[in-house]
């Protein structure tokens, strides 16, 4: 069994950064990162001590169905690159 780790799309991660609701039409929380256990779920790298990120819930799926679980995630506050798409981990 092969296990991915996808990005999320930035189209959709920039309207959070901007404000934009999450999940529960919520705005996203800012904090500020200690360095330990913040991933950003778009570039995929840990958000350094310091630096500001957004707590927001996130369903990936579109519809509501058994398995569209909503759950929290972090994503940078300023603008990242989204991680390219890879087979391999």
């Amino acid at each position: 069994m092969t296990i991915r780790f996808k990005a999320l799309p930035t189209e959709g991660v920039r309207a959070l950064q901007r404000g934009g609701p999450d999940a529960y039409g919520l705005i996203p929380e800012r904090k500020i990162s200690d360095g330990d256990g913040v991933p950003c779920r778009h570039c995929l790298k840990n958000v350094a001590a310091g630096q500001a990120y957004l707590v927001l819930a996130y369903r990936p799926f579109p519809e509501l169905q058994p398995y569209a679980e909503t759950g929290p995630i972090f994503l940078h506050a300023e603008l990242c690159e989204r991680a390219a798409e890879a087979e391999t981990l």
